[in-house]
């Protein structure tokens, strides 16, 4: 029977509707009903972590811990026996493992995927009993089966990325953060950048080469972004060929730096049969004072000067504006604003 303590945990959890709220309220009960020194999440990325002297990057895998969405990514290697949980797991499917460690003892539930492993759950303490076990059993379970929930709402099918729905949700927090200094990113400060994707003449690789191919282009793309960002920014599907990114603690000459070397490296991308494609990206920096809809409106219309003006290239709609390119846009209206349309 279960301690009556625990119950309110229990609710808290089964009540989350978002991926985070979900991960913190794992990591809380365990802290409390285990004897747990330490209990942390991962989700496991694979990156380009440094480009070589010959071409292309070096990719590793590396841990990032969502709820510290500022934290810098973190090796496999950096924490004991995690690379060799991992790699046991993604080959013979092994859920969870128990194993020593110079602060005592480490019990790792992974979350498999495929033959990945997407996510991993990490104890440590001095001594672990079977009861501790039980209990990261019960609350692991119950957090995969309420995951697979939730990432069923908000993951584009095809890509695995983020869609609109987690997108209206995200960036209203934060729109929210930055509020009280909606300018720090039109002078010069760090704060987060909205960018707009689009790849070029889609629709002629989709009526050339068939949809399965056309399909194909769409799941590169995505891991192409997954490899170029930061474990930190935040990517999402649109749908058809168009995505979006929150590049997190930048300001503008990192966010059209970054964005640079994502629409070089899928133009010097080998794809499938198509072998190469284009991006056209238009960006802005978020500011407090703007709603969801006029965000998206104004990184659109840089977008859209991209693809008039040659394809293959970033701008930005500030700057577009301050060279008499593009006119401003007011603020104050919550009417929608399609995207793309």
């Amino acid at each position: 029977m279960l301690n009556d303590e625990i119950v309110p945990y229990l609710v808290d959890m089964t009540a989350q509707s978002d991926r985070i709220g979900l991960i913190d309220g794992l990591v809380k009960t365990l802290n409390k009903f285990t004897s747990a020194s330490l209990v942390r999440f991962f989700d496991l990325h694979q990156k380009a972590v440094k480009e070589q002297q010959t071409s292309g990057f070096l990719i590793e895998y590396v841990l990032h811990e969502p709820l510290s969405p500022m934290s810098k990514a973190i090796h496999v290697g950096e924490i004991q026996g995690l690379a060799q949980v991992i790699g046991q797991s993604s080959h013979t499917f092994v859920p969870i493992m128990r194993l020593a460690s110079d602060q005592g003892e480490q019990l790792v539930f992974a979350l498999v995927e495929g033959s990945k492993v997407r996510s991993v759950l990490h104890l440590e303490t001095p001594k672990l009993d079977v009861q501790d076990e039980v209990m990261s059993r019960l609350f692991w379970n119950m957090f995969v089966n309420l995951e697979r929930t939730i990432r069923a709402k908000d993951q584009d099918p095809l890509t695995g990325l983020l869609n609109r729905r987690s997108f209206d949700e995200t960036i209203s927090t934060i729109l929210d953060c930055s509020m009280n200094d909606s300018e720090i990113n039109r002078l010069g400060g760090e704060g987060a950048c909205l960018a707009v994707f689009d790849i070029d003449h889609f629709k002629r690789v989709n009526d050339t080469f068939g949809h399965a191919i056309g399909d194909e282009v769409l799941i590169l793309f995505a891991r192409q972004m997954e490899r170029m960002f930061r474990v930190a920014d935040i990517l999402y599907r649109f749908g058809g060929e168009e995505f979006l990114v929150i590049l997190l603690d930048v300001d503008v000459i990192k966010a059209r730096a970054a964005l640079e070397r994502f629409r070089e490296s899928i133009a010097t991308h080998r794809f499938p049969q198509v072998e190469t494609v284009t991006v056209s990206i238009g960006f802005v920096m978020v500011n407090g004072r703007d709603f969801p809809p006029e965000l998206i409106e104004k990184a659109d219309k840089a977008l859209y000067y991209s693809k008039e003006n040659g394809r293959n290239q970033v701008n930005g709609f500030d700057d577009l504006v301050r060279e008499g390119l593009l006119a401003s846009i007011a603020h104050g209206s919550e009417e929608d604003v399609e995207v793309w349309g």
